[in-house]
């Protein structure tokens, strides 16, 4: 069945491995909003489908719907860097909060109908106790950070357009996904180019990191884009979905696959300006209730998803 798509945030992480995804089915036509692009999507679709500008301006949204006529949205369009939240806080609750809302009404009055895929985070969850991992959708909500607490703001007005509007909303809550592509702002790309660095002989082999304690649930972006897509069909209108492979990482876990990777034995020295106080210490996904509702499951191993990573910035 072809549809119109709309994917915000195009120009980001993953809005690329979405498109590629998509384009699979060659009766889809796909509109991307842009606003400051990190990864590359100009030879992706024409020109006329690739729309730039400020989501956090609300006449800009209400033209990117009424150009693309979406019969579907994957919003992935967010302010994500957690580090910079903590620094900017008041920007980021502010811009991500706009984007949601000048969205939202957008499509309330352009496209009622369409399927909107609120692509929120897992840091809403924030601090966990041993006894709740793995985290289902029912665990309270102690975010951490500024980051996390606008997030849980997007959740909350996705929500409410749904209760009050009847908006075709879902919600979902993606646990860490990383691959080919992904900025240094992020754990995995950033250790991974500290090994580079060693194998280059620019940097001697000790690898700097902030808790090596903190946990976390890794999924290949090939796999996470593949698990958005089945959300526009398969998920319940108003329900919040975890996304995640349900097993968690250590840091330090990580830095010994990179170490058989790489073929390189590293010292670990801990950075106090590495450390985020506001960090979450363990994320784990209960998937139990996505797994059911599409019968999705990861399909790219760890070790594979590091390999790529680090033979990417290798030969770059």
């Amino acid at each position: 069945m072809s549809h119109k798509i709309l994917v915000t945030g195009a120009g980001g992480f993953v809005g690329p491995y979405l498109i590629r995804e998509l384009q699979k089915n060659a009766e889809h036509e796909i509109f991307a909003s842009i606003y400051s692009a990190t990864s590359d999507i100009a030879g992706l679709l024409p020109g006329d489908h690739v729309i730039e500008g400020d989501l956090t301006d609300a006449k800009y949204c209400q033209d990117l719907v009424k150009r693309s006529s979406p019969d579907v949205i994957y919003h992935l369009a967010a302010l994500s860097d957690v580090k910079e939240s903590e620094g900017a806080a008041l920007h980021v609750l502010t811009a991500n909060t706009e984007i949601q809302y000048n969205m939202l009404e957008a499509v309330k009055s352009i496209a009622p109908l369409a399927r909107f895929v609120a692509v929120c985070s897992a840091n809403v969850y924030g601090l966990v106790g041993g006894s709740e991992v793995p985290i289902n959708e029912s665990q309270p909500l102690r975010p951490l950070n500024p980051y996390a607490v606008s997030k849980l703001t997007q959740e909350f007005l996705t929500l409410q357009y749904h209760l009050s509007y009847g908006l075709n909303t879902v919600i979902l809550r993606p646990f860490n996904h990383t691959g080919v592509g992904q900025t240094e702002n992020f754990v995995i790309p950033a250790l991974v180019r500290q090994f580079v660095q060693i194998k280059r002989g620019e940097q001697a082999a000790q690898i700097e990191i902030g808790n090596t304690a903190s946990i976390r649930d890794f999924t290949d972006v090939r796999d996470m884009v593949r698990a958005y897509i089945l959300s526009s069909t398969k998920c319940e209108s108003g329900q919040v979905y975890n996304i995640g492979s349900g097993k968690g990482s250590s840091i330090a876990q990580i830095i010994e696959l990179l170490q058989d990777i790489s073929g390189i034995k590293v010292e670990v020295l801990t950075s106090k300006e590495r450390v985020r106080h506001s960090d979450v210490p363990v994320l784990i996904a209960d998937n139990t209730k996505f797994v059911t509702a599409t019968s999705w499951l990861p399909e790219v191993k760890f070790h594979e998803t590091l390999s790529s990573v680090y033979n990417s910035m290798v030969n770059n």
